[in-house]
């Protein structure tokens, strides 16, 4: 077959998506990549007076309005959405389409308990003083990465910033690509482990409104057979913007250069007993269909 292969999977692509995740070094490729890409993707959808940026790692920065009480505490996001000052906040947008949620949680009971030496000290947010281009953070998006999960080198300091950033009340979410590993939020269920219930993909949207305690983190399952869905993600007030994320994910597969050497339709993906036994079958379905007539079925 074609060696620069298109991404004939209806959504999340397994060939690539294992390769990432057994070679090493090749996730932290993908991230960067598709970071910049989710970041064009929302930047190109989000209403007046937002903007999306990129960092580097988990960051909120904190300025107090005194200037002789500056402040900053780091902990970076991949993506942030800054809402401008001096703008009138714009009412909820019509149209939206409805998404449902593959699960429900309350947010206080989706994290893990850590001990208070593991936690870090708190975040302040405030809005960008009057002659600043950015106001203040709202939401705040994370793609996941190996040492983010459980049992990860960062997983003890991951939790404990993602705690401090929801009692702050930002708006969180967080995208999961990562089969091979448990779930950073305890109470769903394990892929990696073959617990019913569980899907290989998952988006999960944080929000701690309207207060830590009463919020709510709304899971979305994605099948290996199974289209990147559009969701609406909360921004300030009843604000949301519809993020389409397929097209994010599309936009990175066109360019990853890992593309020429893992995807092989010929071949099944690498890794492919990681997948659960259904998964592994509706796999195999979809390369049939990929092998008679270059599409999935």
């Amino acid at each position: 077959m074609n060696p620069v292969a298109k991404n004939l999977y209806p959504g999340v692509n397994a060939h690539l998506n294992s390769f990432l995740q057994v070679e090493e070094g090749a996730w932290r490729s993908f991230h960067a990549e598709h970071i910049v890409d989710l970041r064009r993707t929302l930047q190109g959808s989000l209403p007046a007076g937002y903007v999306a940026v990129s960092e580097q790692s988990l960051q909120i920065t904190a300025i107090a309005d005194d200037e002789s009480r500056r402040e900053r505490r780091r902990t970076t996001p991949d993506v942030a959405i800054f809402l401008s000052r001096g703008w009138q906040q714009p009412t909820a947008g019509e149209g939206v389409r409805l998404s449902v949620p593959t699960m429900t949680l309350d947010l206080a009971e989706s994290l893990d308990e850590l001990t208070d030496e593991d936690l870090l000290s708190g975040i302040l947010i405030y809005q960008l003083g009057e002659g600043g281009a950015l106001g203040r953070p709202v939401t705040r998006f994370e793609l996941l990465s190996p040492a983010n999960k459980p049992g990860g080198s960062g997983y003890v300091q991951y939790e404990a910033k993602k705690r401090e950033t929801l009692r702050s009340g930002l708006r969180l979410v967080e995208i999961d690509y990562l089969h091979h590993s448990a779930p950073v939020l305890p109470t769903l269920p394990r892929y990696h482990r073959g617990e019913a219930g569980a899907f290989p993909y998952t988006v999960a949207i944080h929000d701690p409104r309207p207060s830590f305690d009463q919020g709510k983190v709304y899971v979305y399952g994605i099948a290996v057979d199974a289209p990147i869905p559009s969701l609406p993600v909360p921004l300030a007030g009843a604000d949301q913007v519809q993020v389409d994320f397929a097209a994010a994910y599309a936009a990175t597969f066109d360019s990853s250069p890992f593309v020429a050497f893992a995807v092989d339709y010929s071949r099944e993906p690498l890794a492919l007993d990681r997948f659960v036994p259904e998964d592994r079958a509706r796999i195999q379905a979809i390369l049939v269909g990929i092998r008679q007539g270059g599409a999935a079925p």
